[in-house]
């Protein structure tokens, strides 16, 4: 198979147990069970039934920005982001922020717009050019949740 074939692998069929719209996560792993990625989606049976993510109940989240580092001209750390509510939280956005507050650009992520189980913790690596002044800060926010803002 080329570099750029598909193959069909499996599908997905709702069953008649899931409630019109619910979550769907599909996970890759490795022979060896290390996930190599995961992706979340809201799933319905008619698009009208998406209007209940207006009604999708508020998440908490926490988050941590560590490990800066300098390395030349650019910087990189850790953030480490975690649901701690009983519902997920969708489409959760990381910025990293400046003194100033304005986001840092460009600034590169290994991983954002997350969706987290609750309970679940992510950890992304995050790299952008030094900054003149200050440490970073990192603001996470989501479709249902407050914004959070940590200073690493």
């Amino acid at each position: 198979m080329g570099p750029a074939a598909s193959a069909a692998a499996f599908t997905a069929a709702p069953t008649d147990d899931l409630p019109d719209l619910h979550l769907l996560r599909l996970t890759l792993t490795d022979d060896r069970g290390h996930v190599l990625s995961h992706n979340t989606y809201w799933r319905c049976r008619a698009p009208e039934a998406l209007r209940a993510l207006n009604q999708v109940q508020h998440a908490g989240l926490s988050a941590t920005l560590s490990h800066v580092s300098r390395d030349g001209y650019r910087r990189t750390a850790t953030a480490t982001v975690r649901n701690r509510g009983s519902m997920v939280a969708a489409m959760v956005r990381l910025s990293l922020l400046d003194d100033d507050s304005a986001r840092v650009l460009p600034t590169l992520y290994d991983d954002n717009y997350l969706w987290l189980l609750p309970g679940e913790t992510r950890t992304v690596t995050l790299s952008w050019p030094a900054l003149a002044s200050g440490r970073p800060r990192l603001r996470a926010e989501g479709y249902n949740t407050p914004p959070v803002t940590v200073r690493g």
